[in-house]
């Protein structure tokens, strides 16, 4: 072998391990065991519910520990009233702050029913309307294959849009993976898939994506005349007199902001790389608490907020082209189940409606029983290895509630 040759393979093969001895020392560094927590912050506001909210909250406490998460909180609403919240571990580990009911956690695509809200509300004042196309409210759109899709479309991700794994907007579809820009109005965002292909022409197909939500959105800026953080606040927050959702990434971090965290082994964790959710705001980049979630997931249930016609129209699963529902059950915003037997029993069916998130750091569970009147919340501040672990802390909390109300199917 000439020598030439030899030394370049040499090279080579020195530089890789030198990259690989980077790459161990970067994957055990900053890894420390998770301290013992105080009892947990229980607030029980309905003494209908003592008893249930003291075994609730020994339920969130034990699932916390079982799963090494630095934080958990959750809340649980009858009725559109808030009757129970708590929370369990460390909203900071390095300062030890205990996790309290008030805590705000990266709610991920949970950021999705909170738009389907806001959006619900401009149907009923007529300033929207599901079948609504791109080109009536944006006939400027940045990409000509937009002006035909829908709003309901949009918002049940049968529009066509792509994900960020086959997002063909290049680089920009690198951006949003990487997520360290900064987008300072939702419509900005766009330029990242304003020149990707559609996956499908609209109605034909599910893609589970972010940036049709977006699209919605930017609709729903151009037909009221305001833009995002506005119409959350004037739909959202302000009638139901909440703290929360607000952006993520815009101005000072809330001071009851939890610190995101990756966990292992069961137990121990580090904190999370800063990511930046500006580009997905209406899709997956809000901030919020699970007292306000089941405030905002009630508040469906109250006719003088959201009609009944307009809340038959978003719960109700979206059909494809052909006919089918598309394969999640995917709504407006939420994805129904009107016949869960998981909960319950096989005896028992009781419909549901969801949705989870999972932004880096953090994960989302929010779900409304409207046939019990229930709505439930949980946040965590680092990411379980299977969503499910996480979620399957929900189902024991709601019979604890349903049971105490009386309300079990």
């Amino acid at each position: 072998m000439p020598s030439s040759l030899n030394f370049a393979l040499k090279l080579v093969l020195g530089l890789a391990l030198i990259a690989a001895g980077w790459t161990f020392i970067a994957t055990q560094w900053g890894w420390k065991a998770l301290p013992d927590a105080p009892a947990p912050t229980v607030e029980i506001l309905d003494a209908r519910f003592e008893a249930a909210g003291l075994e609730a909250a020994n339920v969130l406490e034990t699932a916390r520990q079982r799963l090494g998460v630095p934080a958990m909180t959750a809340a649980v609403a009858v009725d559109g009233e808030l009757v129970w919240a708590a929370g369990s571990g460390w909203s900071n580990v390095e300062t030890q702050t205990p996790a309290t009911p008030d805590t705000l956690f990266r709610i991920g695509s949970t950021s999705k029913a909170m738009t389907s809200t806001m959006i619900a509300r401009l149907v009923d004042q007529g300033a929207l309307a599901l079948d609504d196309t791109v080109s009536d409210h944006l006939p400027d759109a940045p990409n000509p294959d937009w002006n035909l899709i829908r709003l309901d479309q949009l918002m049940s991700h049968t529009a066509g849009f792509p994900g960020y794994e086959n997002n063909s907007d290049w680089p920009d579809a690198y951006e949003t993976l990487r997520m360290k820009r900064q987008f300072d109005h939702v419509e900005d965002s766009l330029m990242l898939v304003d020149d990707a292909r559609l996956l499908s022409a609209p109605g034909e197909s599910f893609y589970y994506s972010s940036f049709d939500i977006v699209l919605a959105a930017v609709l729903a800026e151009r037909a009221a005349g305001e833009d995002y953080a506005s119409l959350l606040e004037r739909e959202v927050r302000a009638p139901l007199d909440l703290q929360t959702p607000v952006l993520a990434n815009s101005g000072p971090e809330p001071d009851t902001l939890a610190r995101f965290y990756e966990s292992r082994n069961q137990r121990q964790v580090r904190p999370r790389g800063a990511v930046n959710v500006s580009q997905r705001w209406p899709s997956g980049g809000l901030y919020s608490r699970s007292i306000d979630l089941v405030r905002v997931a009630s508040a469906w249930l109250d006719d003088a907020y959201i009609s009944e016609a307009t809340r038959e129209q978003f719960w109700t699963p979206m059909r494809l082209n052909s006919g089918e529902v598309n394969e999640q059950s995917y709504a407006i915003g939420w994805r129904v189940n009107p016949q869960n037997t998981t909960r319950f029993g096989e005896d028992a069916p009781v419909r549901i409606v969801h949705h989870g998130g999972v932004s880096r750091g953090a994960m989302s569970w929010l779900i409304l029983y409207p046939e019990l009147g229930m709505a439930v919340a949980l946040n965590i501040n680092t990411e379980t290895d299977e969503y499910g672990d996480f979620s399957s802390v929900e189902p024991e909390i709601t019979r604890l509630f349903a049971e105490a109300a009386g309300r079990t199917p």
